[in-house]
């Protein structure tokens, strides 16, 4: 084996462990420090092409391709549901917020997955924060506490 195969071996083996235990532990982690290791988790297409979400644990956790960090609630046959996206099935998948503005996503209203308190959004060029829990309302929606940030930086 060349340094050059012997470095590139390593690498992948230590990325595919580090991604192991972030699936191990993605149970109990909060939105934030998902988000804050997602190099480590896997495309939802990726993880699909690998394996039946039949087969996996509920709790498994990957990325849509709309960059959403998701949680499988429970599993179900992806052959059957093969070109569903994670937001086209709420039934199955749990959304995570993250509360660092800098990792915000556009606004999608999921019963099944309401912003908490501190959690944050992209909404018409501005990012928000939610002021309270179980929150699945719009920003900027009458009686609902959000906090406008600013407008979205493109940096």
């Amino acid at each position: 084996m060349t340094d050059k195969q012997f470095v590139l071996t390593t690498m992948r083996d230590t990325g595919l462990a580090r991604a192991q235990t972030l699936q191990a532990q993605a149970p109990e982690m909060t939105g934030t420090e998902l988000y804050a290791s997602e190099d480590y988790i896997p495309s939802f297409t990726a993880a699909c092409e690998a394996m039946n979400m039949l087969e996996r644990k509920a709790g498994f956790v990957c990325r849509s391709t709309a960059g959403r960090v998701v949680r499988l609630l429970q599993p179900y046959d992806s052959t059957i549901y093969n070109t569903q996206e994670p937001e086209d099935l709420p039934a199955q998948w749990g959304f995570v917020w993250s509360t660092d503005p800098d990792k915000a996503l556009p606004f999608i209203a999921v019963s099944t997955s309401p912003y908490m308190t501190g959690d944050c959004c992209t909404y018409e060029g501005h990012v928000w924060r939610s002021g309270q829990d179980f929150n699945v309302w719009e920003p900027g929606s009458v009686g609902v506490k959000w906090e406008d940030l600013g407008e979205v930086s493109n940096g």
